[in-house]
Formats: structure tokens, C-alpha cells, sequence
């Protein structure tokens, strides 16, 4: 039963909420992969000339993280506007289940809750990343003489900005291509909670 309610809310949801894009509008989405495009090309760029290029590719991360503050907050807008229909969908859906006191909305909210955390996935590489890079950055400075010194310093500036950003963006894309059900059941699971409380007030 679980599995059909959550099946349900994923189609009625679908069929409710418009796409990111279209919420987000298409010269943001262009911009943002544009950006991102960029930034990846300008990060290999500094191994290859000036690191100077440093401070262009801080700047292009800045305005990308800016991009997606304001994806957010449209998205955010987006949902709250919706909401509303999707809470009297769970609403009915569930009362034709049986669903009448405020403690089964609890008992449910709870088994939502705990098949939400797992199924999300989450990934710490920083260690890691940072083991390699130090062992990296010590192999150059033992093979390497005092003429290039400044290559090891390149170097490690922009093994520092791997470790920095590569864990993000890992888990950037985790949220956005292999957590997306995990994030509906979560949803599903704080409106059933908004529905706990209400029966609650109503059985007071």
C-alpha cells in the first residue's frame, strides 16, 4: 500500500508541477550550463598558462553559485504556489485509504521517513581527494628541481580547488540525477506530517 500511495503522489505531482526549466525559464538554464561549461574549461587552462586565470575561474564559481541561489529560491517560490493542491490530494487519497486518526498519519509520516533516508545518497570524497593530492604534491616536490618550483605552486593551488569543489559538485549531481525519489518521499512525508497535526487538533 505504501508503494501504490507513493507511486500516486509521484504521477499527480508530475502532472501538477511544471518541469525546473520551464519554472526556471530557458536563458537562466542556457546561462547556467553555459557557465558551468566555462569554468571547466578555464580550470584546465591554468594547468596549461598563466595563474592568473585563478582569479577568473573564483569569479565564474561565484556567479554560478549566485545562478543556482536564485534556482533555488525560484523553485522554492514554485512549490509553495503548489502546494496547496498536492497537500488536498494526499488528503483525499489517503482518506479513501482509512487514513482517520491522527496516529496513523504519524505512523506513516515516520515509515516515509525512513525509506526517504534510505534511499538518498551521499558522498564524502574530501578525505580521499585530499590523501591523493598531498601524495601528488610531494612525489613533484622530490622529482621536481628548484627551477620548478612554481609549477609545483600551480599545481597545488588547483589540486586545492579540486578538493574544494569536486565533493559539491559529486553530490550536486547525486541530488539532481539519483536522489530524486528520495527528495519526493521526503516531500510526501512533511505533508502527511502538516495532516498529522491537523488531525491532531481535531481529535483535541
Amino acid at each position: 500500500m505504501i508503494d501504490n500511495i507513493i507511486e500516486n503522489y509521484k504521477k499527480y505531482r508530475k502532472k501538477t508541477l511544471k518541469k525546473g526549466y520551464q519554472i526556471v525559464g530557458i536563458p537562466l538554464t542556457l546561462s547556467f550550463f553555459g557557465l558551468l561549461l566555462i569554468t571547466i574549461l578555464n580550470f584546465f587552462l591554468i594547468l596549461e598558462y598563466n595563474n592568473w586565470l585563478i582569479l577568473i575561474e573564483i569569479f565564474l564559481v561565484i556567479i554560478l553559485w549566485r545562478i543556482n541561489k536564485k534556482v533555488d529560491n525560484l523553485l522554492r517560490i514554485s512549490w509553495s504556489n503548489n502546494e496547496g493542491k498536492l497537500k488536498d490530494y494526499i488528503a483525499c487519497y489517503l482518506k479513501d485509504e482509512g487514513f482517520i486518526r491522527s496516529q496513523q498519519f504519524k505512523d506513516f509520516s515516520v515509515i516515509l521517513r525512513e525509506k526517504s533516508k534510505q534511499k538518498h545518497k551521499k558522498y564524502d570524497l574530501n578525505p580521499y581527494i585530499a590523501m591523493v593530492v598531498a601524495i601528488i604534491i610531494f612525489t613533484l616536490s622530490l622529482l621536481t628541481n628548484d627551477s620548478l618550483r612554481p609549477l609545483i605552486v600551480t599545481v597545488a593551488i588547483c589540486c586545492i580547488f579540486i578538493v574544494i569543489s569536486i565533493n559539491p559538485m559529486v553530490n550536486t549531481f547525486t541530488n539532481i540525477f539519483l536522489n530524486r525519489d528520495s527528495e519526493i518521499i521526503y516531500e510526501l512525508a512533511n505533508i502527511v506530517d502538516e495532516l498529522y497535526f491537523e488531525a491532531s487538533i481535531k481529535e483535541l
